[in-house]
């Protein structure tokens, strides 16, 4: 290598002397801040169209779970109805309306011969609990069951999410099939903490799995209803052992004194755990009703 060819590569592959950065200031110039990062926005939790709930047995809880989740939804600001949907009409709305109470029912609200004769909002036919959530009875009379398709497809368009109380026999009948039919719904069988109750859980689970396929039971949440206080007569843990993969969750409703009194329910009154017992049941009818939509 010549000593001119050694000479122009040394200048080459020599760094540069390091120089000192200018400080802006010195120059005139304005130092803008660091733009931080957005905090990623969370996905919207998905609600699901209706949940319904059955009891096990008369008595179980299912109006009073009805109502704990309604007013769950309502406490987290969504506008949610309540309906009676038991075979006769229950005592939904002598139990949880305890703000307003309207005279109109399903029977006098929705007029079978005529579907497009509707309410004009759903606060026109509904009563209302102290937490915001609507109440839709029925009529104690012994009159024709109402047309569920319709009446689901009017509060679909009027709410964000509705909750049927089908008491303990009206899950099974025939009214009830638009409403267990809907793939995305949530169910939740209200079971009291008693053995023999937990042995009629047994037949309500078939029920559900005859009318609504093998998936309805994955999609249903048992909510075990402490009517009475001191220790309850059955193993949750052995419970929830047996009933793994068979449905969604077993959950506990603990006794309330409040619920106890057999008065209207007011939200605000009950214990700390009874409501977040009720928005652990709500947390998991979304979950429920996602995983159905799956399958």
């Amino acid at each position: 290598m010549t000593e001119e060819r050694a000479e122009w590569m040394s200048e080459w592959l020599t760094p540069p002397p390091e120089s000192p950065l200018p400080d802006p200031a010195d120059q005139g110039a304005r130092v803008l801040p660091l733009r931080a990062h957005p905090e990623p926005v969370p996905a919207p939790e998905p609600i699901p169209p209706m949940t319904l709930v059955l009891g096990a047995c008369g008595g179980a809880g299912a109006s009073t779970t009805a109502l704990g989740l309604g007013n769950a939804w309502s406490a987290r600001g969504h506008d949610v109805v309540v309906v009676d949907a038991t075979p006769a009409g229950g005592d939904l709305v002598e139990r949880g309306a305890d703000s307003m109470v309207s005279d109109t029912v399903i029977e006098t609200a929705f007029d079978s011969s005529d579907p497009d004769n509707v309410p004009a909002s759903v606060a026109d036919c509904t009563s209302a609990t102290s937490a915001g959530a609507h109440i839709l009875g029925r009529a104690w009379l012994q009159s024709a069951e109402p047309a569920y398709r319709g009446i689901d497809r009017y509060l679909r368009s009027q709410v964000d999410t509705s909750i049927y109380d089908l008491g303990h026999r009206g899950f099974g009948r025939a009214a009830a099939d638009p409403l267990r039919s809907e793939p995305w719904a949530a169910i939740v069988l209200a079971v009291h903490a008693r053995a023999d109750a937990v042995n009629r859980m047994r037949a309500a689970l078939e029920t559900i799995r005859y009318t609504a396929t093998d998936a309805g039971p994955l999609r249903t949440i048992i909510a075990i209803s402490h009517q009475l206080p001191g220790t309850p007569g059955i193993d949750l843990n052995e419970l929830r052992n047996h009933l793994h993969g068979k449905v969604f969750a077993v959950l506990d409703i603990p006794y309330d004194p409040h619920l106890a009194t057999g008065l209207p329910i007011t939200a605000d009154e009950l214990n700390p755990a009874t409501s977040a017992a009720y928005e652990q049941l709500r947390a998991n009818t979304v979950r429920a009703a996602a995983g159905g939509q799956d399958r």
